[in-house]
């Protein structure tokens, strides 16, 4: 792939998580592609990638997701991220709706004409807990 067409393909993904449509941003990747995280473990193809989406999506309805410029190698591109969102569903057991959640993470993706091959997501899972009130930290 050209830069060109990795930072195209990048901005239809950016404009995808505006968009907060779980099929779209699911159509970012390839068929057969593979969506990896803490909170995910590891989803393989679209439509086990877009219910990664779609749960994210439904827990937090105005969910933010920006990165910084990517570094491009080849058809890797390296992300830092901003996770950004109002609890307004389940999340992973009992939680504190309307809370705000956000944290900061980073993403290995690789890419293809055809779309993301593999995303690789990594963040602080527990401190995303702790935040939304899902799991309670004892004061030392």
């Amino acid at each position: 792939m050209t830069r060109s067409e990795i930072d195209a393909l990048l901005e239809r993904h950016r404009l995808s998580f505006a968009s907060r449509e779980a099929e779209r941003l699911a159509a970012d990747h390839t068929p057969e592609g593979t969506f990896e995280s803490p909170a995910a473990g590891v989803a393989r193809g679209r439509t086990a990638i877009e219910g990664v989406y779609r749960y994210w999506i439904t827990a937090f309805p105005d969910i933010e997701f920006t990165w910084r410029d990517p570094i491009v190698e080849g058809d890797r591109v390296a992300l830092f991220w901003r996770f950004g969102g109002t609890l307004a569903g389940d999340f992973f057991g009992a939680s504190k709706q309307g809370s705000r959640v956000e944290f900061d993470g980073a993403a290995e993706y690789i890419l293809s004409p055809g779309g993301i091959i593999s995303a690789k997501h990594l963040f602080d899972f527990t401190g995303a807990l702790v935040i939304a009130g899902v799991l309670k930290v004892k004061p030392g």
